[in-house]
């Protein structure tokens, strides 16, 4: 209970300093947050509101029965109805894998340990945003963004192997209704935008954090420190990048674009934070899978096997087609 009490005072105190932070530059972090709203308008909701609602949709109407697909990946991943979640997951993008399998919970259609094991998997960035927002868009390669997708898809397919565990005995459950009270359309749009609200937030806070850290001297103070460590000062913007990718991936890769590292390497470091998400993405799928008490480690341990196995699958690529 002490515990408790006194990491909850060091919280409050640390939100307090930030607001203080704020207060003492309100004019350089409104834009922070400007910024990451743009982002979020102009890349993120066109994209992810009509997929939240379709596939929230396309799960409470569709059959609890397995087609051949769920079948296959039942004998490779050890779990139930993970077919329909991987591909709808993949088309999508963050964070819906993680708001999928929220679903597919909340109906009954899967169990809590099949929950964690679909993560390892199902928690992918989407092919619109790959090739179209990071590729074209950010790195201007169209080839890069492909590279970056290949890698991506084989990297979760290897992840998902390494978590599935041993096989067990799963119990029958017995199915919720997919009706509901209300109308169907309505209650998918309702929850769709509460979700994508809440994405935007995550975005903001991650946008404010990064530039808050880089202010205060910490972000760019670890990047000296680790350029000295490892002798490489010639790229300290590519280290900051990587920093900051690993709070908020997109503005890692905006960042790592204009860097004067060759192609190659920008698509290796691209494609590395795009499948670790970052800390934003964390945060958004932890928000969704608070009903099913997921271990914080182990999502981490899960994207971090995740973001190394899409380095090592993009390098050889990388460095024969670009």
């Amino acid at each position: 209970m002490m515990k408790k009490l006194k990491s909850n005072k060091f919280i409050i105190s640390l939100l307090l300093f930030v607001c203080i932070i704020f207060i003492l530059n309100p004019i350089s972090y409104a834009k922070s947050s400007l910024d990451a709203i743009s982002v979020w308008a102009f890349k993120l909701l066109p994209n992810l509101f009509p997929f939240f609602i379709l596939t929230r949709l396309i799960v409470n109407m569709s059959s609890p029965k397995q087609n051949f697909l769920d079948k296959f990946f039942y004998k490779m991943y050890h779990t139930r109805n993970s077919a329909s979640i991987y591909f709808l997951s993949l088309l999508s993008g963050y964070p819906m894998g993680a708001k999928l399998i929220c679903n597919m919970y909340e109906l009954n259609r899967i169990d809590n340990i099949e929950a964690k094991k679909m993560l390892s998997f199902c928690s992918v960035s989407g092919p619109m945003f790959m090739v179209g927002s990071v590729g074209v868009s950010i790195l201007g390669s169209y080839r890069a963004g492909i590279i970056i997708l290949i890698a991506n898809i084989l990297a979760s397919f290897v992840n998902g192997f390494i978590y599935r565990g041993k096989k067990t005995t799963i119990k029958p459950i017995d199915y919720k209704s997919n009706a509901k009270k209300g109308d169907l359309l309505y209650d998918s749009v309702f929850d769709s935008m509460q979700a994508i609200l809440m994405v935007g937030g995550f975005i903001v806070i991650s946008f404010l954090l990064i530039d808050m850290l880089v202010n205060l001297n910490i972000l760019t103070g670890l990047a000296n420190m680790i350029c000295s460590i490892f002798g490489c000062k010639q790229n300290y913007s590519v280290v900051l990048s990587c920093l900051k990718g690993l709070i908020e991936m997109t503005r890692g890769t905006i960042d790592l674009s204009a860097t004067s590292v060759n192609m190659q390497i920008k698509t290796i470091i691209a494609s590395g934070l795009i499948a670790f998400g970052g800390v934003s993405v964390f945060m958004q799928s932890l928000s969704f899978l608070s009903k099913l008490n997921m271990n914080k480690r182990t999502m981490i341990l899960q994207k971090l096997t995740q973001a190394l196995l899409c380095i090592l699958i993009t390098i050889p690529i990388a460095l024969i087609f670009i």
